[in-house]
């Protein structure tokens, strides 16, 4: 994953999960963002999707559980492009 990836999704966790940025990392993930619900999921992946242009099919949404899998899906996505 790079980190220009990562600082992206990042950032657009931090705005579609109403949170401050300094909060998320790598690991973070449902389990450890209080407003991160299947419906923010959901939402975040939508904007990962339209923000990257690369899309996420079911299997991978359920792999996706972590800011750091999704950076890290989207930089193996980019390179595969």
């Amino acid at each position: 994953m790079t980190e220009v990836i990562f600082e992206k999704v990042r950032r657009m966790a931090a705005e579609v999960l109403d949170v401050p940025l300094d909060t998320l990392t790598a690991d973070s993930s449902a389990d450890t963002v209080e407003s991160w619900d299947s419906v923010q999921h959901l939402n975040l992946i939508l904007e990962v999707e339209q923000n990257f242009g690369v899309q996420a099919d079911l299997e991978h949404m359920d792999q996706l559980q972590s800011l750091g899998a999704i950076a890290e899906w989207v930089s193996r996505r980019s390179q595969s492009v």
